[in-house]
């Protein structure tokens, strides 16, 4: 079954019928440092995203207040995170031409994807790239050259040199690499400028200032992908409270979060936010107002693994490497409309070290 980058990225969205790709066929067909650079945009916008949304204003709910939301996180993907240069490195493929020297028997010759690819434009796709194929192509000249050197140094001591010239135009070395189809298809992007993620979500109001947030999907079998699962939650401090000032002008929040996400055993995700809000809500009858700021420190990571194309001759069937993505500081500001009674309007645009967020969300809400 073909498995879809969507339902292994996104899964339970309505977006499905955007990427026609699939996430494992195309890691398949690289190398952990290439698939690592393909997947970095991914691991960026998925942990920005991720780290996103987990309050519409600056002040906690009051005891047992509560809110039920949606919440849309999307994460804009910046130019230069749309290609990346595939790595040639040293892995090698074996030659054997023996089959193009009649009579002789000639030593394998083997080969790096740099001598097998030289000279070829390498700038490809990253996941979010165009949805174009870029092709390794086959360094043809360079090749014949070594192919010839090998075969000439193989042959009999002593071969005379209008012998050896015939023995190679008979080999016929170009049309023989030719016939081997080395040109290499590198896997397309999916041409998505930004990365939108639904997320549901539930928050309520404790004693002591004190609010919990929970988030995610319920667990879902997708087959032969394995199972689907996505869950967070964290915790929000009031702070001003322990400000010794009478009526003080701005609402200050503490909050940490987790959350974190598993497709089978193709990807795993963890991120961590820890940060402040300062801000201030205004309520005038059934119409609510509040702007506020805010700063986090966020940290992602993306634990990848895939069957690797056996042609590549890798030991074993599977890689498995673990990406740590650029964490750091956030920076955003956000607007709080209640515009009928027992709901509520949330917008908020944040930076990160990697990716804008904006973030839309609706709920129902009390207190």
């Amino acid at each position: 079954m073909i498995k879809k980058v969507l339902v292994l990225v996104l899964a339970l969205t309505l977006t499905i019928g955007v990427f026609g790709q699939t996430l494992e066929e195309n890691l398949g067909s690289m190398l952990s440092e290439n698939a690592e650079m393909y997947l970095q945009p991914l691991g960026d916008a998925f942990g920005a995203s991720m780290n996103s949304g987990w309050y519409h204003r600056s002040r906690v709910h009051k005891m047992l207040g509560f809110d039920i939301s949606v919440k849309l996180l999307t994460a804009a993907v910046p130019e230069e995170s749309e290609f990346f240069d595939f790595a040639l490195n040293e892995n090698e493929m074996e030659f054997n031409l023996s089959g193009i020297a009649s009579g002789f028997t000639i030593p394998a010759i083997s080969l790096t994807f740099a001598d097998i690819y030289y000279g070829s434009d390498t700038r490809t796709p990253t996941f979010f790239g165009p949805d174009t194929i870029v092709t390794l192509v086959t360094a043809t000249s360079h090749l014949a050259g070594m192919f010839e050197a090998h075969l000439r140094s193989n042959l009999p001591a002593g071969t005379p040199d209008a012998v050896a010239n015939q023995i190679v135009a008979d080999a016929d070395i170009e049309g023989y690499i030719g016939g081997l189809n080395l040109d290499l298809p590198l896997p397309p992007g999916i041409g998505l400028a930004a990365l939108p993620l639904p997320m549901p979500q539930i928050a309520l109001g404790l004693p002591m200032g004190i609010e919990l947030t929970v988030r995610g999907f319920p667990e879902q079998d997708l087959g032969d992908i394995g199972k689907f699962s996505m869950y967070g939650g964290g915790i929000r401090l009031n702070i001003d409270q322990f400000i010794p000032i009478p009526l003080f002008p701005v609402d200050i929040t503490a909050g940490a979060f987790y959350s974190q996400m598993s497709i089978g055993d193709i990807i795993e995700s963890s991120n961590t936010s820890m940060g402040l809000q300062v801000g201030k809500s205004v309520s005038l009858l059934f119409f609510g107002v509040g702007f506020y700021a805010d700063a986090a420190f966020e940290s992602s990571s993306l634990s990848i693994g895939y069957d690797v194309d056996p042609e590549f001759g890798i030991d074993g069937d599977r890689i498995q490497f673990d990406m740590e993505t650029e964490g750091g500081m956030r920076l955003g500001a956000g607007l709080h409309l209640t515009l009928i009674p027992l709901t509520y309007f949330n917008f908020h645009y944040s930076m990160t070290p990697t990716n804008d967020v904006l973030t839309a969300a609706f709920g129902v809400t009390l207190r």
